[in-house]
């Protein structure tokens, strides 16, 4: 027969272990994730990089192959200031992601429009696959996320947040927008400890 102590009451959770891990514990270490996101703000620029660095290399493709001056120095030269320019036009973003209430809350701000849900219907009808409503109007909730999830730059008023956001490009909006969920919905389990890592603490004798 199973001694029942006589402290315990019916419907009663038993009483934690001495030392034991509390709720309270957990909860105060809980740290939401943080992604930092480099923008750069002169986007044309940023733009010219690939194709200068393309021309570079045809460049040193011919100097190589003709006795002549060589043309390639003018244009590492060239990329060299895009960079520079490019790197003093970045701007640092960091996103940390809301709670789940908080993100449901929001996420019910921004109801799928009616165009949206036929889109998502024509496309999965062309699939062949059964059609499911959107989770929201992206249009409306990517700002409303990156807003609500911007740490840094401190953002002074909605007004002020929202006339940035009309500056971007798409890319620049893909950016924070795509960062944003990630932050939001991503797994948190770093996974099995890098063997890399334990491989060169041993080589230096360390563990």
């Amino acid at each position: 027969m199973t001694t029942v102590p006589e402290t315990f009451q019916p419907g009663q959770a038993p009483a934690p272990a001495a030392g034991a891990l509390s709720l309270a514990d957990v909860t105060a270490r809980i740290q939401r994730p943080r992604e930092r996101v480099p923008l750069y703000l002169d986007a044309e620029t940023a733009s010219q990089i690939a194709d200068t660095e393309e021309a570079l290399k045809r460049a040193r493709e011919y100097d190589e192959l003709h006795n002549e001056p060589d043309t390639a120095p003018a244009i590492a030269r060239h990329l060299r200031e895009l960079e520079e320019r490019a790197e003093a036009s970045k701007a640092v973003f960091v996103l940390q992601a809301v709670t789940h209430r908080a993100y449901q809350r929001l996420r019910a701000k921004c109801p799928p429009t009616e165009a949206q849900i036929e889109q998502a219907a024509k496309l999965a009808e062309a699939r062949g696959e059964q059609a499911g409503e959107p989770a929201f109007d992206p249009d409306a909730f990517a700002p409303l996320l990156v807003r609500h999830q911007m740490l840094e730059p401190v953002v002074s008023s909605d007004e002020e947040f929202e006339s940035f956001w009309e500056q971007l490009n798409d890319g620049q909006l893909n950016q924070l927008w795509s960062t944003a969920l990630t932050v939001q919905l991503g797994v948190t389990d770093p996974g099995p400890k890098s063997e890399l890592a334990s491989e060169t603490l041993q080589s230096f004798g360390l563990s």
